[in-house]
């Protein structure tokens, strides 16, 4: 094994150290044609297109020559050789600037003009051909500058690189890949595995309540657990007002995924079974029952025909959670406006949506929607069903004797039609028992969505929507109803509205306005509103106006119109302060917002809103708030604190107004049970209806593949997963994460490099593994050494052989093209490398160089296997024969 010193001492001829030194002290040789070089040494060239690689080069006086075959290769710029085999050609920046270097002719084009190649200006080695550093800048618009006493280098481009090029290429792919549901190309290591009993997760919160009135203590309780192969969820609250409490159960269902539900991409006969407390996907009137359903519909929802928008807004830097069907699927901070915005898949039908928002004063604001999406659409061929049977009852201690049934199937015609229908049966859906409804979702020219939805005798309706590159989006919706129903419970005959946004840049600044309209008519009347929405933003201070107006009328027979209209409007300023290392740290990320509504009809402001915001002790938050009712004169002051510590959330609140208080204490979290670690976890954030992951690394000292009890675990936070998850490393050295969705697949890859021991290495570096529903999943990773190769590069001539020194050897994993590493021979033709993770592998000479040196060589490719191995695998005897051609 030779080290990199030993290798430049041998390739260095004595007249090499003689003329560095003169090269240090300023001294020069006469440069002659085709002379040997004075000197030749390894550069470490560094570029952030390339890292950090090895280039040769050769010294003539103070000048470095460089291998323009090799430059190119690295540079990936395109070139081919000349007939001759010496020289080269090719275009570059692009096809209209030809260039060629003829050292055999002495001739050289530049952008289509051809020079005298000056024979003191190259070199032809036996590899490659070297040039003076004025060529590269004159020919690629490559400036290099070489540091003789480092021996490094680095260059400068006048040009884009194609190697640039490649690697934002290269990145975008990543991106594709990374938002695909499933990698097909790492193997799946850990598949779902069900458990029979398996304790979960519990979330909890207690409110203390005070106020002149009185006080009271509640708590709610929610579990989550794996149960006979399937997830069990339920709650329990309870309030203590007195010496009398008062205790409620709900939301108590198990539910039983069949493997089909995790795959979207495929249409499946039954995905899950639920029995206990569910909710019905009725379109007509969902209802609460505690019964059984069936249906096919994936657990994962399915991405491959359209993302919906889902946004808001609310008080600035609050963080809002996504929950689709009561799994958590995104999360994000409203920004300085309080703008909070989605993409995210919502599958057809009727979809549960929850909208859960943590405002910096402490609060927690659920808004729980049930949205009828009509523009999700099936893909081509795909049936699906829900059927759901049960008695009506919110809580187990009150079910009725009215049984009800609901049934809807839908049906992708094509990629672009989706056709549903339904039936609900029973007492609890109105006056008739039995209620049918049919719909249909179409895409016209990709972007323009249309639904239509019937529910004879009740109601018609039509709807559309359009959202453009720019971001502009319309969406209208037109509904006539039919007869007493209650879908026209205040009296109307017939609704449309219309909601436009129009996106536009104001000093620079993205801004928008949105436009909204209703109308609805009633018998002898009509009712009617108006809202217009701007906000923008100017330095460090974001604007919004808000304008509703409402506009409602009679009509009388043989009078005029009667009018009634209403008019407000909503202004506000948020300042941030930058979080600058200048400012006092108490006043670092402070915003502050000032609000007012002022109502048209009076021509009077109606209330002013004041309220600072801080961040504290690095996880706390400081509020402090004041509103003054202009038209009472009275105001309300306001202060709360949030702090979040790692195994608990905190929040205390306090209001006033005139002679009446009122306060909350809140202390809010999640406790997991790890099988890994046998220990309970705790969390400030829910975790029941998720899942967890324990990632635990250890060196297999015997070779089997699993921890054995007094095995070395290896602490690092050297695990990433494709999509968000929260992580932390436990004092035993097992990695957690959370917050990870049930049943959804994740791609795992181990960064070898965030290693603490370099020389450790898994034997695979990415996998696929399966979230386990309501619970952590353990996961063991093996480690082992990593391996190392040693070989020769010699060529036979002349009756005998010698070693080839600065031979390129491309290492590649067997069957991949990407090259792992180019390693590079030292004089005598030896190489190695070391840090080879366990897997196949292959060497190969590279093909420029041996063109370059018309050689041919025994045997093309070396194959080779590196053993996962405690102790790590050395393989050696990886030798290339060549000989050259014209001894054939």
């Amino acid at each position: 094994m030779k080290t990199f010193t030993t290798w430049l001492w041998k390739i260095s001829k004595p007249v090499t150290l003689v003329s560095l030194l003169l090269l240090i002290l300023g001294f020069s040789s006469p440069i002659l044609a085709q002379r040997e070089p004075d000197g030749e040494a390894l550069l470490i060239l560094s570029h952030p297109s390339t890292g950090q690689v090895y280039l040769n080069a050769l010294f003539f006086g103070d000048e470095a020559y460089l291998p323009v075959g090799e430059v190119l290769s690295l540079l990936y710029i395109p070139s081919e050789r000349l007939p001759s085999g010496k020289g080269l050609q090719g275009f570059f920046p692009d096809k209209k600037n030809p260039w060629t270097i003829d050292p055999l002719e002495n001739k050289i084009i530049i952008k289509g003009l051809e020079e005298t190649l000056p024979a003191d200006k190259f070199y032809f080695a036996e590899m490659d051909l070297y040039i003076h550093p004025d060529y590269f800048l004159r020919i690629f618009g490559l400036r290099f500058m070489v540091n003789i006493i480092n021996l490094s280098a680095s260059f400068k481009s006048e040009y884009p690189l194609p190697i640039e090029e490649r690697q934002k290429r290269e990145m975008i792919r990543k991106k594709l890949e990374s938002g695909r549901r499933v990698d097909e190309s790492v193997p799946m290591l850990f598949d779902r595995n069900r458990k029979f009993l398996s304790l979960g997760l519990l979330d909890y919160v207690i409110n203390y309540d005070k106020s002149n009135e009185g006080s009271n203590t509640s708590f709610q309780l929610r579990t989550g657990m794996e149960f006979l192969g399937g997830d069990l969820e339920g709650s329990i609250s309870g309030i203590k007002n007195g010496r009398n409490i008062n205790l409620d159960y709900s939301g108590l269902r198990w539910r039983y995924v069949l493997p089909g539900a995790l795959k979207p991409e495929k249409n499946v006969l039954l995905t899950t079974v639920t029995a206990g407390q569910i909710n019905t996907s009725s379109q007509t009137n969902s209802m609460a029952l505690t019964g059984i359903s069936i249906s096919n519909n994936p657990v994962v929802p399915r991405q491959e025909l359209d993302i919906f928008i889902i946004d808001g807004y609310t008080e600035a830097d609050s963080e809002v959670e996504l929950l689709i069907g009561g799994q958590l699927v995104d999360f994000t901070r409203a920004d300085e406006v309080g703008y909070y915005r989605f993409n995210a898949p919502i599958s057809f039908g009727t979809t549960f949506l929850s909208i859960r928002i943590y405002t910096p004063s402490g609060d927690v604001i659920i808004q729980d929607r049930q949205y009828q999406i009509p523009f999700t659409f099936l893909p081509k061929g795909f049936v699906t069903y829900n059927l759901q049977t049960g008695y009506l009852g919110n809580g187990l201690d009150s079910l009725s004797t009215s049984l009800a049934t609901h049934g809807d199937i839908a049906i992708g015609l094509s990629n672009a039609i989706t056709v549903k229908a339904g039936i609900d049966y029973g007492n609890a859906f109105g006056e008739k028992k039995k209620s049918n409804y049919y719909g249909i979702s179409t895409r016209i020219f990709q972007q323009y969505l249309f639904n239509v939805d019937v529910i004879p005798d009740r109601y018609y309706r039509a709807s559309g929507s359009v959202f453009y590159a720019n971001n502009v989006n319309i969406s209208t919706q037109f509904t006539e109803y039919k007869g007493q129903s209650e879908f026209t419970r205040e009296g109307q005959f017939r609704d449309a509205n219309l909601n436009v946004f129009l996106p536009f840049k104001l000093f620079g600044k993205f801004t928008g306005i949105r436009v909204s309209g209703e109308k609805i008519w009633l018998e002898g009347g009509f009712r009617s509103n108006f809202q217009g929405d701007f906000n923008t933003q100017l330095g460090r201070v974001s604007a919004r106006l808000n304008y509703r107006g409402d506009l409602s009328g009679a009509y009388k027979i043989s009078e005029d119109e009667s009018w009634n209209a209403k008019s407000l409007l909503t202004s506000s300023l948020t300042y941030m302060l930058p979080r600058s290392p200048s400012l006092p740290v108490f006043v670092r990320g402070m915003f502050l917002r000032g609000q007012m509504r002022y109502d048209f009809n009076r021509n009077a402001p109606l209330a002013l809103n004041m309220l600072l915001s801080q961040t504290l002790f690095k996880f706390g938050r400081l509020t402090l708030g004041y509103d003054r009712d202009l038209v009472k004169g009275l105001g309300q002051m306001q202060i709360g604190f949030l702090y979040d510590f790692t195994a608990v959330r905190t929040s205390s609140q306090f209001n006033k107004r005139g002679n009446t208080y009122s306060a909350r204490q809140s202390f809010s979290g999640s406790l997991g049970f790890d099988p890994a670690g046998k220990i309970l976890l705790p969390s400030n954030r829910d975790q029941v209806g998720r899942s967890g992951i324990s990632v635990r690394m250890f060196i297999d000292q015997n070779n089997n593949e699993k921890y054995d009890k007094g095995e070395e675990i290896i602490p690092a936070k050297a695990v990433q997963l494709d999509r968000s998850a929260n992580m932390l490393l436990g004092s035993d050295g097992i990695l957690r994460m959370s917050q990870l969705q049930n049943y959804w697949t994740y791609k795992m890859t181990i960064d070898i490099n965030a290693l603490p021991d370099p020389t450790l290495a898994p034997k695979v570096t990415s996998f696929n593994l399966v979230a386990e529903p309501n619970r952590y999943k353990q996961i063991d990773i093996p480690l082992y050494r990593t391996g190392m190769i040693e070989g020769m590069a010699i060529i036979h001539k002349n009756g005998g052989q010698e070693g080839l020194g600065g031979l390129r050897i491309h290492l590649k994993k067997s069957g991949e093209e990407n090259i792992l590493e180019t390693i590079r021979t030292f004089s005598d033709g030896g190489f190695y490398t070391y840090s080879l993770l366990p897997g196949k592998y292959t060497l190969e000479i590279d093909e420029a160089q041996l063109d370059f040196m018309q050689a041919r060589i025994v045997q093309k490719v070396l194959e080779f296997e590196i053993k996962a191995l405690a102790e790590g695998d050395y393989v050696e005897g990886l030798n290339f024969e060549l000989s050259p051609l014209e001894s054939n």
